[in-house]
């Protein structure tokens, strides 16, 4: 590249950082033994969203159980996810403990408080039945209670390369193409690019990669 052209494709990248938005996002997984349609979901399997916070979304994981090294085979799998507001955690100190500490939290409190409107045989007049929750190791088996939850996953996705990039009204001009070709031998893939499907999922990322 020459220098103008150099300084115009930095321009380019700057102004899609700059531009494009993207939120950090809080999820969980549990896995229990139970499956279900036991714990009162008569429905088929489904990824739902638009439900309350701090976890707007649910999806029945249910066709992993067959991939699971494990023995007992889980009854059933659940993966929750929303976004994790910025007020939620520090911009200074260690954002990180902080941002897991406050998932950890919101994770107990929505299976006490919410979960059981997907299952209500999940929960009990003093909350979410934490004996539900599979474990893998005899040291786990120990837990009792609420402290079960962390025989599951739990993330803070707050490294500004983990967050979900948005698709904000005015911003879609901004995004990069996987055929841009300013660079030699460099290009660009992943949901936030503009592959003909403006959208953080893994349709886009897949669409991105082919272009790429």
């Amino acid at each position: 590249l020459s220098a103008s052209e150099l300084v115009a494709a930095n321009a380019d990248w700057r102004h899609m950082t700059e531009t494009v938005g993207a939120v950090a996002t809080q999820a969980f997984q549990v896995w229990l033994t139970e499956p279900v349609e036991a714990l009162g979901w008569s429905d088929p399997p489904i990824n739902i969203s638009g439900y309350v916070e701090p976890f707007d979304t649910w999806a029945d994981m249910r066709q992993l159980i067959e991939r699971e090294d494990v023995s007992p085979k889980p009854g059933s799998v659940a993966y929750f996810c929303s976004v994790l507001p910025d007020a939620d955690y520090p911009s200074e100190g260690n954002p990180h403990e902080a941002a897991h500490a406050k998932v950890r939290a919101n994770v107990v409190n929505f299976l006490n408080r919410d979960v059981g409107h997907f299952w209500p045989a999940a929960v009990t007049e003093t909350g979410f039945n934490w004996d539900l929750l599979a474990y893998e190791t005899p040291e786990e088996e120990q837990d009792q209670g609420a402290a079960r939850i962390d025989s599951q996953f739990m993330t803070a996705n707050v490294n500004p390369t983990d967050k979900y990039v948005l698709s904000l009204p005015g911003t879609q001009s901004a995004r990069i193409s996987p055929l841009d070709a300013k660079f030699d031998n460099l290009t660009v893939a992943g949901d936030w690019t503009a592959c003909g499907h403006m959208a953080g999922c893994v349709e886009a990322a897949v669409m991105s990669g082919r272009l790429a």
